[in-house]
């Protein structure tokens, strides 16, 4: 790792530098990329840094790739070219003029030492701040002591290199984090977003509670946690609010991750859930990889619903006389907090329904179950109904959190027969049935308003649901059924 050559880009990306060297012929490839390149992982990004005029190198990059061009950032001279060839995963190219006079200060402007090296046009290694040696070392240093505090954000991704190179910190960064941290308040919302959700995105999400804890950011990042802190549950749980939670996001991101084709660990625990899901593994996989919005997965927000789903627990714990802990009605507060959050935050309307709607009716499940219960056609509606597309995503967050409520005392052919039950809530979106769970009513408010002569308002809407609710259990097959169903309505509603 200490030669200054460095080995070669593959070739569709040799073929992408020397276009672009021929543009400019002082470019610098930098920053993730290089560490990359010399870790032997596949790059996807690649940040360039010209003297000047960097947006306009970027464009005739893109002219000539036939690639899609944006003005990133024209205060700075920074262009963007997203290139998708056609035997190959789409590119994301960046073209920065250089902040500052020289190629050594913008370097030196740079987060961390492993992110401050460069490859010069002749191919080789400029490794002014020695992140290669750091790199082999796994040792993260920043730039400087004033790099976070010339941007606060950089304490999020020092936390994401952490995890993600298995780095450790020199002896002078928790000083230095603890210094910025009050500044994480000046970032702009959409960029501490982006940053938290690239640490939620790994592999292990979960390890990163050790360093939040270690570094004190939960006040920065994500205060109601902070309230479950050693927050007694009922006699049936395992863990503490806060170790809880944590369990549920480690349980979550495994299980999406094995949904995408990785491997469950070998625990007793996993096998049954592995032989209920995997005749439906590829379709619950294309369910989850589905965004929301903004290319950002549903499985990305419901490991958010696993650390958010009890928040409202440390304002809502009550004890009985007889010792038992309570938190009635935790659901509507978690589901407002989580909701605060992601308004601060700017989510995207869909995924704060999203979010809202799997908090606010994560306990369903184990509600319906409870005590050997089968579901009956009429609570499988209701779930449905209330639930909408979120159905499957409540069902896998489930399984996550009985995992985390029950721990190592979890019996495991009790946990098979749980599991078929839980089954029966998800079986009609799984399995092609030709009966929708929420059918569409068979004679609507119009008919309503012209048969029976009724105003529009409210009753109709009632009229409606109420229907609705009886065709899904079959108590209504037939139009005919319907208007004599009304009919009865009506009638004892006059009596």
């Amino acid at each position: 790792m200490h030669s200054t050559t460095l080995p070669p880009l593959p070739p569709h990306l040799q073929h992408l530098h020397d276009m672009l060297r021929r543009i400019a012929p002082q470019l610098s490839l930098v920053g993730g990329a290089v560490r990359d390149l010399i870790l032997g992982v596949e790059l996807h990004d690649l940040d360039y840094v010209v003297p000047q005029r960097a947006m306009s190198s970027a464009r005739k990059l893109a002219d000539q790739l036939g690639a899609a061009y944006y003005a990133l950032d024209a205060e700075r001279d920074v262009g963007r070219v997203v290139w998708s060839p056609a035997d190959g995963d789409t590119l994301i190219i960046d073209v920065a003029a250089w902040q500052g006079p020289t190629l050594d200060a913008d370097l030196q402007g740079r987060d961390f030492t492993i992110n401050a090296m460069a490859m010069l046009p002749d191919g080789s290694l400029y490794d002014p701040h020695h992140g290669q040696q750091d790199l082999q070392q796994r040792l993260l240093r920043p730039c400087s002591a004033h790099s976070l505090l010339s941007d606060p954000l950089r304490i999020l991704r020092a936390l994401r290199f952490v995890l993600s190179l298995d780095c450790q910190p020199v002896p002078q960064l928790p000083a230095l984090v603890t210094a910025a941290a009050p500044l994480l308040k000046q970032v702009s919302p959409e960029r501490r977003r982006d940053e938290w959700l690239r640490i939620l995105a790994l592999p292990a999400p979960e390890r990163v509670f050790v360093w939040l804890d270690a570094w004190h950011l939960l006040d920065h990042i994500l205060p109601p946690m902070n309230d479950l802190r050693s927050l007694a549950q009922p006699a049936i749980h395992a863990y503490d609010a806060y170790d809880h939670s944590i369990a549920v996001l480690q349980n979550m991101a495994l299980l999406d991750r094995w949904l995408q084709g990785e491997a469950l660990p070998p625990a007793p625990a996993w096998q049954p859930v592995a032989d209920l899901l995997a005749p439906h593994r590829q379709q619950l996989a294309m369910y989850l990889d589905t965004s929301l919005a903004a290319d950002r997965p549903r499985w990305l927000w419901l490991r958010f619903a696993a650390l958010a789903h009890d928040w409202g627990k440390g304002k809502t714990q009550v004890q009985a006389a007889d010792g038992a802990i309570h938190f009635y009605g935790h659901e509507k507060h978690s589901a407002t907090m989580a909701d605060a959050w992601m308004q601060a935050y700017h989510a995207a309307n869909a995924e704060r329904v999203f979010m809202q709607t799997v908090c606010l009716l994560h306990m369903r499940p184990l509600l319906l179950l409870q005590a050997g219960a089968i579901p009956s056609r009429r609570a499988i509606f209701h779930l449905h109904r209330d639930a909408g597309d979120a159905v499957l995503a409540l069902l896998l967050l489930h399984i996550a959190d009985y995992l985390a409520i029950i721990g190592p005392r979890l019996m495991v052919h009790e946990w098979k027969d749980y599991l078929q039950r839980l089954w029966l809530l998800a079986a009609p979106l799984l399995t092609g049935s030709s009966q929708p769970v929420v059918p569409r009513p068979l004679i609507n408010g119009r008919d309503l308003i012209q048969r029976f002569g009724l105003s529009p308002g409210p009753l109709i809407g009632r009229l409606l649901a109420s229907l609705q609710e009886a065709q899904a259990v079959g108590e209504v097959t037939s139009e005919a059924e319907a208007i004599a169903w009304v009919e009865k309505e009506l009638a004892n509603r006059d009596l």
